[in-house]
């Protein structure tokens, strides 16, 4: 059993980030300097971070203020630089395309470092189609250099949007690697825009992310209802997913 497997296997649920790319991503930091990261999507991988480096700069959205909670409270408490930031769903335009991604506003223009050497992308929810608004939202904070990690690379949908983002930007290195029943991919692009909008897609049209946005809120609706009954019954239905106490 490796060290990761070791220290993380308890903490892995059916939709977080798995132990086989968990030791991905320790390969990958012990053979390259990677102090400042960016995420979409927190759990699992914010806690590595802050465990592996410590030192590191790291920013993670989340979508729902439950889980950016339990993922706050879990960090390394001696990685002081690990900001977990909510960042509500909302509808908006990029590059004349709309989107529905997380509400960031200024703060990466704020408190992002000129550019981030690894950029992970593991939210929001695939259904949304709303994946390939992190890279344009993020855009002013790639360089050549930003490692791109895409989670659930496996999907359609997901294998859709880099083939998106190969339209507007020019992509190197793009691999697929096998993690388990799952894939990540990999790939670096030159941020300068090749072309002024997005390619038109029926999924990023203003009708599409009203209807998945209700159907979105609709599900957490009904998550949050059951979460509610299983505390009346004081069930913990996510034993990994706890809260740590200071």
């Amino acid at each position: 059993m490796t060290d990761i497997e070791d220290n993380f296997k308890h903490r892995i649920n059916p939709v977080s980030i798995n132990l086989a790319t968990l030791e991905f991503f320790k390969d990958y930091i012990d053979n390259n300097e990677v102090g400042t990261i960016l995420e979409f999507g927190s759990g699992v991988s914010t806690e590595f971070w802050s465990e592996q480096l410590s030192k590191a700069h790291v920013i993670s959205f989340e979508n729902s203020r439950r889980y950016r909670k339990i993922t706050a409270s879990r960090v390394n408490k001696n990685a002081k630089n690990i900001h977990v930031r909510f960042g509500p769903l909302r509808i908006m335009k990029l590059f004349g395309r709309r989107y529905i991604s997380y509400k960031i506003g200024s703060y990466l223009k704020k408190n992002a470092p000129k550019s981030f050497d690894l950029v992970l992308i593991d939210g929001p929810p695939g259904f949304l189609y709303s994946r390939e608004a992190t890279i344009l939202q993020a855009i002013d904070h790639i360089s050549e250099n930003t490692q791109i990690i895409v989670d659930d690379a496996e999907r359609a949908i997901e294998k859709s949007t880099i083939e998106r983002w190969g339209e507007m930007f020019e992509m190197h290195d793009l691999q697929f690697h096998k993690m388990g029943k799952k894939e990540i991919a990999t790939f670096r692009i030159s941020p300068e825009p090749k072309l002024a909008k997005m390619p038109p897609s029926p999924n990023h049209k203003l009708g599409k992310s009203i209807r998945l946005l209700l159907t979105f809120h609709k599900q957490n609706l009904m998550h949050n209802l059951w979460l509610f009954k299983m505390r009346l019954l004081n069930k913990e239905p996510f034993p990994d997913q706890k809260m740590t106490e200071d």
